[in-house]
């Protein structure tokens, strides 16, 4: 009488609903961005926010790369509900309400000859866009998707409604691109449900009294669930009811129940996961356990004859069985039956004997994942068709009325996402996220309301700055909805659509750990099951007092200078290649000669000069870049308190930029990440009394920590801003674990010692031993730096500039790359390409 449930509060369920009304059965989405010329995007953040993600952010990259001898880059349209990283490296972006999305998904169908006009989903208000830019937008936008047939990729995003994934699977069959640059494969779940219909489901049963024992592995439902369909203490605390929570730690979940089981990380267990396409791939532990926890499996493996197996025992076994036999496709069989010898694949032989299972064993540990066992692509077509006499192409079937709730007059809508650093709370109490400045914002340690400038002028809203640098004081409004309220600061911000209000999930954990508890607002509170991703008919109104936030992007501003340069493919590829201009429309400042400089002679470098480049039209502003650098640098969190104080430690920042005077329709978004430029006539270099920051004899500008002794001159001289300095004893020597987090080749600092970026120095000197070792030079790309290694877009790149045919000498010969501030003559060896845009010459 055991039932199986399973929810996730950021789940697919419009997705697989609007693949059930297009095609009649649930599939996953693949896309291949690298085969895409035209993309539009209905509120689908895909750089960032999306399964597969970080493939996609690398095709996407490439194919708008432009070197020698490459004149092409793809052309992304975006209509969105709230701004995102997808929309800043947008060619033309449009932000509408969520009530008029559908209706402009409907009317590019009908263009598109995906859909008839008389079977339009839209209500009357909605047969005209919306359009807050200038008028026929979409008429262009169309003529571009239908003139790149089979070339093209129309993608909603998660929280889109329904309806909008069904146009966009239709437009897709009209432009032609299913099988070329969209396919589709079964479900990656096992078992495939529509996850807020299993909650009720659940929910229904706890409050008929009908479940004797509750075993919640993983997750937080306490927490996370809708505000009607709560399993809060009112619906668990039921004395019939026995709760098991198996959780990494005690959250507000295993508070409610009687049992808490320790699960074990996934860096400590063994398992197995498909990636986005269905790629299994066997997940083996780097560690031995630090605790006595326990996994998932082995939780499961209680309820069976054989209740006292290990991870590693569960994981192989059924690898050998009937997960070898299904290596390749889906399982079809009900759990315990004998699957076919029919299913199996060439994966893993059919009662292979025990030295070729070995075999396979190990090479699947050694790849990394199973060789052949992505889902197969399927072939689906559209549940009902009909025949468009202009462009002969096919018709889903549509509901006669619209799914889309309309704001009453004088309300709001709401639109709700998860959080770009702690996601839907589960790292909440991870200090390195917390601190980690969000993309568009560069909000850290709290999350916010986020208003368009008109929307706050009309509540009288304001941003304030206060007196300690970093600190901004902001107003609060008071959000309610369906009978639930919330009261949150706000947040100003460009490009946001008007009368909208976005909110992100995750803050207000009670017990989310030392480092989580009581940060921001719940936006769970007024979350309904009806309504995930957006609600309408929402009361707002100005509340009381004001709020602190640690915003972190006034830090170290360098605005109204020749920074961040942009430029149209079209400009660029005029004769002369265009100049690139500045982010304010600036011609490029004047570049001094190497002689124009009190530093004496220019240096010549022999052997080794290191230097770096990053791609500005690459970067979609993940802030991968960031974490990587602070996990391989061992660099510490400060807390709020001292973010406002402008104290933050990272060695890299990555700056965004919005191009254009208008605040509410901002003309561009540009990401800069700035680590140290490692400059020839390093101004941080004769300011310092004691020789700490010194020039080595490959370029690199070095920091001797045991020589600084804190007078920050060197910080005060940099230009950049770059440099960070250790006010307080921020490391933690006492905690083992923190012992074994870091990096035993980086030198832990301490209180009174100024550090930066270094090229990650470590890397350098192991390749160059292992060179010397092998008596022949470091090869290029042999050493790669930890904010390279993890940027999904290649946009930053090290090596040699001395190699001619090094990559990165390549990019600093290309025509677009430039020194930030180069008028200050400091000639870094960090460099910058401008970054272009591929916009319709037929939309203004």
């Amino acid at each position: 009488q055991a039932k199986w449930h399973q929810y996730e509060p950021v789940n697919r369920d419009n997705a697989r609903a609007g693949a059930i009304r297009a095609f009649g059965q649930p599939v996953n989405t693949v896309y291949h961005f690298d085969q895409a010329e035209r993309i539009l995007s209905l509120d689908a953040d895909f750089l960032s926010g999306a399964p597969g993600t970080l493939r996609y952010a690398r095709e996407f990259a490439a194919h708008r790369r432009v070197t020698k001898g490459k004149h092409e880059m793809s052309r992304l349209y975006v209509v969105e509900t709230t701004p995102t990283t997808t929309g800043a490296s947008a060619d033309h972006r449009w932000t509408v309400r969520p009530s008029e999305l559908e209706g402009i998904a409907s009317q590019l169908a009908a263009r598109l000859g995906a859909q008839e006009p008389s079977t339009t989903t839209s209500s009357p208000s909605q047969t005209a866009p919306m359009d807050h830019h200038g008028s026929g937008w979409i008429e262009p936008l169309a003529r571009d998707l239908k003139q790149h047939r089979g070339t093209s990729i129309v993608i909603a995003g998660s929280e889109a409604p329904a309806a909008v994934h069904a146009l966009a699977h239709a437009m897709n069959a009209a432009l032609g691109n299913i099988g070329k640059t969209v396919s589709y494969t079964d479900p990656l779940e096992v078992k495939s449900v529509d996850q807020r219909e299993s909650l009720r489901d659940l929910v229904q049963d706890i409050d008929a009294g009908r479940v004797e024992l509750l075993v919640i592995l993983g997750g937080n439902p306490a927490y996370n669930t809708p505000a009607d369909l709560k399993l809060d203490q009112h619906r668990l605390f039921k004395p019939e009811m026995l709760r098991v929570h198996l959780s990494s730690h005690k959250d507000e979940t295993s508070e409610l129940c009687h049992w808490h089981i320790p699960e074990a990380h996934y860096l400590e267990s063994w398992g197995d996961t498909r990636s986005f396409d269905g790629t299994a791939t066997i997940v083996q532990p780097l560690i031995e356990p630090l605790y006595d926890s326990k996994t998932a499996h082995e939780v499961l493996a209680v309820f069976s004859e054989q209740y006292d197996r290990k991870g590693y025992d569960i994981v192989r076994d059924y690898w050998r069985g009937a997960g070898g036999q299904e290596a390749g496709g889906r399982r079809q069989e009900a759990v315990g039956s004998a699957p076919s010898s029919a299913q199996q694949p060439a994966a893993v032989p059919a009662a292979s004997p025990t030295a070729e299972f070995e075999a396979w064993w190990r090479k699947a540990l050694h790849d990394g994942f199973v060789a052949n066992s992505a889902l197969p692509v399927k072939t689906v077509s559209l549940s009902s068709q009909s025949q468009n006499n202009s462009e002969a192409s096919r018709t889903p079937a549509v509901p006669a009325v619209s799914e889309t709730q309309h704001p009453a007059p004088g309300t709001y809508e709401v639109v709700f996402r998860t959080d770009p650093s702690i996601f839907d709370g589960r790292f909440a109490n991870n200090g390195w996220l917390q601190e980690l400045p969000k993309p568009l914002t560069k909000l850290t340690w709290d999350n916010a309301a986020l208003v368009s400038p008109n929307t706050a002028r009309r509540l009288g809203l304001e941003n304030t700055i206060g007196w300690k640098g970093g600190e901004i004081l902001v107003d609060q409004i008071t959000v309610q909805h369906d009978g639930q309220s919330i009261t949150c600061p706000t947040w100003i911000m460009p490009g946001q659509p008007d009368d909208v209000i976005t909110v992100h999930l995750g803050y207000g954990r009670q017990r989310a750990g030392r480092v989580g508890n009581k940060r921001g607002f719940n936006a769970y509170t007024i979350r309904t099951s009806d309504s995930p991703w957006t609600a309408a008919g929402v009361r707002v109104e100005k509340a009381l007092g004001q709020f602190q936030l640690a915003v972190t992007q006034l830090h170290f501003s360098m605005e109204g200078r020749d920074i961040v340069r942009t430029n149209t493919l079209e400009e660029y590829l005029k004769e002369g290649h265009g100049d690139p201009k500045s982010e304010h429309g600036h011609e490029k400042t004047h570049v001094p000669a190497p002689d124009e400089t009190l530093y004496g002679d220019e240096h010549k470098y022999e052997g080794y000069a290191w230097g770096m480049a990053i791609d500005a039209n690459s970067c979609v502003g993940c802030n991968a870049c960031i974490v990587a650098c602070q996990s391989e640098n061992n660099i510490p969190i400060v807390g709020k308190e001292q973010v406002v104080r402008s104290r933050e430690m990272h060695w890299l920042r990555v700056d965004t930029y919005f191009q254009g005077n208008e605040p509410s329709n901002p003309e561009g978004t540009h990401f800069m990440p700035v680590p140290c430029m490692h400059c020839e006539n390093a101004p941080c270099e004769p300011v310092c009394p004691v020789h700490a920051t010194v020039h080595s004899a490959e370029g690199i500008n070095d920091m001797v920590y045991n020589r600084c002794v804190g007078t920050r001159y060197c910080s005060n001289n940099c230009p950049y801003k770059v440099r960070r300095f250790n006010f307080l004893l921020y490391q933690d020597w006492e905690t083992p674990t923190y012992q074994l987090m870091r990096n035993p080749e980086v030198s832990v600092r301490s209180r009174g010692v100024m550090e930066k970026c270094t090229y990650c120095i470590q890397r350098i000197q192991e390749a160059k031993i292992g060179a010397e070792l092998e008596n022949r030079p470091v090869r290029d790309g042999e050493i790669v730096t930890a904010c390279q290694a993890v940027c999904p877009t290649e946009a930053i790149v090290f090596g040699n500039i001395n190699d001619p045919n090094s990559r990165v000498a390549k990019l600093k010969a290309d025509q677009r790359n430039y020194s930030l501030l180069s008028d200050l003559n400091t000639r870094p060896r960090t460099t910058y390409l401008s970054a272009l845009r591929n916009p319709n010459p037929e939309i203004a």
